[in-house]
């Protein structure tokens, strides 16, 4: 991580539209104006990686409830939606980083399960999900953007 200061906190509401720093909210702002509602709803709660200096490189949500069947229970399993690393920010630890960070707040909060969604085209993705311990298969998924994966892991 090059030495830098990374600081893992909750998003407020208010700095949502930093996160362009992320990923491309323009190029989906049906998603974009999705995770903005779930956020002021009390659905989602995302958690931003950043430096010393302001600057958002990576961030990783929290859904209580989501439209796949079996990916959320009430107290026990919940959805990690959306972890995403800036291109430029990739390949330093800061998702392994965001993971560990949600994994502790899930448990400190009585989850006992946590399960995710990936693109199996995904290969990188697929690769840390699994060394992060996401391998119990929960479903296999298609959309318009190809087959993705459900997987859930066991919080200890």
């Amino acid at each position: 991580m090059n030495n830098k200061k990374l600081i893992i906190e909750k998003l407020h509401i208010e700095d949502f539209e930093k996160c362009q720093n992320i990923w491309d909210m323009k190029s989906d702002p049906e998603q974009r104006d999705s995770f903005y509602n779930e956020l002021k709803n009390g659905n989602r709660i995302t958690f931003i990686c950043k430096d010393e200096n302001n600057n958002f490189l990576g961030e990783g949500s929290l859904v209580f409830e989501c439209k796949y069947k079996n990916f959320t229970t009430p107290k026990k399993r919940i959805y990690l939606s959306h972890l995403h690393v800036n291109p430029e920010c990739r390949g330093q630890g800061i998702g392994t980083l965001l993971c560990n960070h949600i994994f502790n707040y899930c448990k400190e909060n009585g989850y006992s399960e946590i399960s995710l969604v990936v693109q199996l085209s995904n290969y990188n993705a697929m690769r840390l999900y699994h060394r992060l311990g996401f391998i119990t298969i929960l479903d296999l998924l298609e959309s318009q953007k190809g087959k993705s994966l459900g997987v859930l892991k066991k919080l200890d």
